[in-house]
């Protein structure tokens, strides 16, 4: 048995690991690298492709695979959420004029090809699907060939959040021959996240006392929904008065379509409402005009590079009275939002522009942070371990804590291992 590091190694983004028998290969993951030009990177010949979850890190180069009779394996909300992602993308390639070999067919097709499972049998391998946390929909992997055991995990936390249960040490398989495992936090012990939840909501609760506007830059799936949700209760519960609070992303709204028809995916008291992600005090817009401030904006893109986010960025950023809000842990070094952070100034038509409003980085991240990690890795006893999906002081740092427990591999770009 062989794998191959093919994506995502020593570094965050363009996530694909493949695995290869006497009897067939499998990917685990097919994604892209966000912000770079679409390359044919992967190979295609893969009996059955296992997506984790629909972050496009994760899920992005399926395009690639949209022309032939692939085996796409993952969730329901997984394949319905990732065929709009796909859709988006193929929408901006156009709208920024690049070239682009591909269509909404073929985004349609991938959807075609998808095999909702949580378990599938190949020629020589089994392979079952465990839920992930870190979002909607998210699965961890796990193969059993040639007498050994693989587990996959992709992105995921075993922390609760507001909406979503985290994953279960208890359900995974234990002592496989070989655990690949996500290190993007590796290095990193964050907050509990009730305490992270009353920082959000303090610094919200100080802007709209100063009657300030908001601006909370986020991803269209799952990380929208999340805050629109968490403000949305909190007003609810009085915690936070009324006021002016807006989603503003065409996506998002459509992704929260499969929210609202997928709830077993969440918490059991998500599942006890209606429609549970039809918010009482959050309105979704169309478009920034039709914003009242003072106003809480819940909006893409979730780095400040583009839409809504960005235009408010540069709308608000001069105003002591307003805040930013950065719920994204890892921030592109060339985001508007990393620079208005750290060098206090936004670069608007080549002029340097002072940021005054607030700018503060609560990190509500959906991922594993070094403590769960470590736990992950004491309560599986793993025979092997590779560090993936992680900058590389990230996977040194976390190697350090569980060298005493694992064998642990930091591969190299399209290293091959064979167990």
């Amino acid at each position: 048995m062989k794998i191959h590091f093919l994506g995502g190694v020593r570094e965050v983004g363009g996530s694909c690991i493949a695995v290869e028998t006497n009897y067939g290969k499998v990917a685990l993951d097919y994604g892209t690298k966000i912000g770079e030009k679409f390359t044919n990177q992967f190979p295609r010949d893969f009996d059955a492709v296992i997506i984790s979850h629909a972050h496009l890190d994760h899920s992005g180069s399926l395009l690639e695979l949209s022309r032939k009779k692939s085996v796409i394996v993952g969730s329901r909300i997984t394949r319905d959420v990732t065929t709009e992602l796909l859709r988006d993308m193929i929408k901006i390639q156009r709208m920024n004029g690049n070239y682009f070999p591909y269509n909404y067919h073929d985004a349609d097709n991938v959807k075609k090809s998808w095999w909702i499972r949580d378990s599938i049998a190949l020629p020589g391998m089994l392979i079952r699907l465990y839920p992930a946390g870190h979002v909607a929909g998210a699965k961890m992997t796990s193969i059993r060939t040639e007498g050994k055991e693989i587990l996959y995990t992709g992105d995921f936390c075993l922390h609760d959040t507001e909406i979503l249960e985290g994953s279960k040490l208890e359900n995974l398989p234990k002592e496989p021959e070989a655990l690949i495992v996500e290190s993007t936090y590796g290095g990193t012990i964050r907050l509990r996240r009730s305490e992270l939840v009353d920082q959000l909501l303090k610094r919200i609760l100080c802007t709209i006392e100063r009657k300030g506007n908001v601006l909370i830059p986020s991803f269209a799936f799952h990380r929208s929904q999340e805050m629109a949700k968490r403000i949305d209760q909190a007003m609810e519960d009085g915690v936070l008065p009324k006021y002016n609070v807006y989603t503003i992303s065409k996506l998002a709204h459509k992704i929260t379509g499969y929210f609202n028809s997928h709830k077993q995916f969440f918490t059991k008291n998500i599942q006890k409402e209606n429609e549970p992600f039809n918010y009482r005090h959050v309105r979704q817009l169309r478009r920034t005009k039709q914003i009242k401030e003072p106003a809480i904006v819940i909006c893409t893109s979730g780095f400040g590079h583009a839409g809504a986010s960005l235009y408010l960025l540069n709308e608000w950023a001069a105003d002591e009275n307003n805040s930013v809000i950065i719920n994204s842990g890892y921030l592109p070094p060339d985001s508007p939002l990393k620079v208005a952070m750290e060098k206090g100034e936004l670069i608007e038509n080549g002029i340097k522009v002072p940021v005054r409003a607030e700018v503060e980085q609560i990190e509500l991240s959906g991922h594993a942070d070094q403590v769960e990690l470590v736990q992950l890795v004491e309560t599986l006893r793993p025979k092997s371990t590779f560090l993936i999906h992680g900058e590389l002081e990230q996977a040194q740092a976390l190697s350090k804590e569980i060298s005493g427990i694992t064998e642990v591999h930091i591969p190299e770009p399209r290293e091959t291992i064979s167990m």
